[in-house]
């Protein structure tokens, strides 16, 4: 499983031989059930690849990486609809594998000084870890969503009493049972209430959401405490007992999708805003590079066009745009960055800033592709708003 922790080692990771290689396999619908075509396909890329990696030539140090990933060509579309992403230094003896959500956008293959994170900006967002509860009034199961996958956690049954035949003497019986039956299932709610609670702390869910028949939503929701629904991702129909993992997982991802949406437009009307009037803001690639270096900024915002080449300091790891051959603040020698998107990527992760991709957004596109959501801003931290 792929970890924020993970990515931010590989980002780190810096070949001065071009030796670092990274694979991206988005899984796609084959035309046959052989998966021919698919296979055909990674193996051309692979040995595309490959030609530019000749002994002697530029990295040819990437040649045992590539052809054991060649070697895989044939048996990596068989990965249950899930991406497959690959980073190599056998240089360094660096080989990491990855299983993550279908993602990536197109199938690619770089070798480079750095490894390629771009492709990897969907799933650095705040990646939350969801409880997902199926309910009815005579059964609960829990399951854990993480990264593209729900594992049910725990099930339990509510053992309803039986109805006789007979109401008893004018229907005293009958109304009697019908009490039982009903403190018997909140009984079961309030039960399922207390694994939530549970289980919520430790497993570390950020969210939680309900699968349930619509009609018994208000009962259930009666029950639960307020830290459960403080965590309420929201909630979708289904049939708990035969609800699938697969059937979760798409129920789950339009839940967050649905949320999501509305915090990046939010986000992006702020920025953008906040930009306009020389506040907590800051758009275009020049103004973002800016508030990296001064640690300014909380959330990177960054468009699936964004591309840009630039250079890196070898001694203080300053960014520019341009193509200076020494740094414009230490004057050491620079090294040229293929794209300042995995620069900034792996800046981010090393510093603790919020990444949040977006695609096809006007606001963003207008603006260079890129922008930032700033914690403050050192040119207005006079004393005077400091004392304040």
């Amino acid at each position: 499983m792929i970890t924020r922790e993970a990515i931010r080692e590989l980002a780190s990771h810096q070949s001065e031989a071009g030796c670092a290689v990274s694979f991206y396999y988005q899984p796609s619908t084959p035309k046959d059930q052989s998966h021919r075509e698919e296979a055909l396909f990674l193996k051309e890329l692979v040995r595309n690849t490959l030609k530019s990696a000749e002994v002697g030539g530029p990295n040819a140090c990437a040649r045992i990486d590539l052809a054991r990933i060649l070697g895989m060509a044939d048996q990596i579309h068989n990965n249950g609809g899930k991406a497959k992403v690959i980073f190599a230094d056998g240089s360094k003896g660096i080989w990491r594998e990855f299983d993550v959500p279908a993602r990536m956008g197109a199938t690619q293959l770089i070798v480079n000084s750095r490894f390629r994170l771009k492709p990897l900006a969907p799933l650095l967002e705040f990646m939350p870890r969801v409880g997902v509860v199926l309910v009815d009034r005579a059964k609960a199961r829990l399951f854990d969503y993480n990264l593209g996958e729900a594992r049910e956690v725990l099930d339990f049954f509510n053992d309803l009493p039986r109805v006789g035949e007979s109401d008893g003497f004018a229907g005293f019986d009958a109304g009697h049972k019908e009490r039982h039956a009903a403190e018997n299932v909140k009984h079961h709610y309030k039960r399922l209430n207390d694994a939530l609670m549970k289980m919520a702390d430790r497993v570390g869910w950020d969210a939680i959401a309900f699968g349930c028949h619509e009609e018994n939503w208000n009962e259930i929701e009666e029950v639960l405490h307020t830290d459960i629904t403080r965590r309420m991702l929201g909630r979708f129909r289904t049939e708990p007992n035969l609800a699938s993992p697969n059937t979760i997982v798409e129920a789950v991802e339009r839940l967050l999708e649905q949320r999501d949406r509305q915090t990046r437009d939010e986000i992006i009307e702020t920025v953008v805003g906040e930009a306009r009037r020389n506040g907590n803001g800051a758009v275009g690639l020049r103004r973002v590079l800016s508030a990296l270096e001064k640690r300014e900024i909380q959330t990177i915002v960054i468009g699936d066009q964004f591309e840009a080449p630039g250079v890196e300091c070898t001694n203080c790891g300053h960014l520019e745009f341009n193509s200076n051959e020494k740094c414009s603040l230490c004057e050491q020698p620079t090294r040229q960055v293929d794209d300042l998107a995995d620069a900034i990527i792996g800046a981010a992760l090393r510093n603790g800033i919020e990444i949040m991709s977006i695609s096809n957004d006007e606001r963003l596109a207008n603006n260079g592709h890129i922008a930032a959501r700033l914690r403050f801003r050192s040119d207005q931290n006079t004393p005077m708003k400091l004392a304040s």
